[in-house]
């Protein structure tokens, strides 16, 4: 990696002045100007190549921490998708074993009250004749009140 990105920096550098020669030789200059140009140009890399050099290897620097860190934010992040899967199947298993438990609650519950409820409804009628017919005014207990009366009268269920 370090040695790519150095490659990189000098390849730059190097088509900067390519590139510069380049511009100077096509420019419509008498030779004297030219060579004017170039000297000039050659002593601005003498000055400048240093310092070019030197910002080169920071921005490599700064490129190997950002590498760093990106590398180090990713592993951050696989390891909290695992966790989230792993949180995520556990609530789905949860939430299965409680429907289930639901779904075995309510056939049981079904089970169980269709056989009380015709013993219950025997029961029921019986008391509801005995309470009629021995009840004079009073509140009937065992009776299920009458369709589309008032919820909170005196019978109880």
């Amino acid at each position: 990696m370090e040695q790519q990105t150095s490659k990189l920096v000098y390849g730059m550098i190097a088509g900067a002045l390519i590139g510069a020669g380049v511009a100077a030789l096509l420019s419509p200059k008498t030779g004297r100007e030219m060579r004017a140009s170039l000297v000039e140009l050659a002593e601005l890399v003498k000055e400048k190549g240093p310092v070019m050099n030197e910002k080169g290897h920071e921005v490599t620097e700064k490129g190997r921490e950002v590498v760093e860190v990106v590398k180090e934010s990713i592993g951050v992040a696989k390891e909290w998708k695992e966790q989230i899967q792993t949180a995520t199947e556990e609530v789905k298993t949860e939430l299965a074993e409680f429907k289930e438990s639901q779904d075995e609650d309510s056939s049981s519950d079904k089970s169980s009250n269709s056989g009380s409820t015709a013993a219950a409804g025997s029961s029921s009628s019986s008391s509801t004749t005995t309470g009629s017919s021995t009840s004079t005014g009073g509140a009937k207990t065992g009776t299920t009140p009458p369709a589309g009366s008032n919820k909170s009268s005196n019978y109880s269920v």
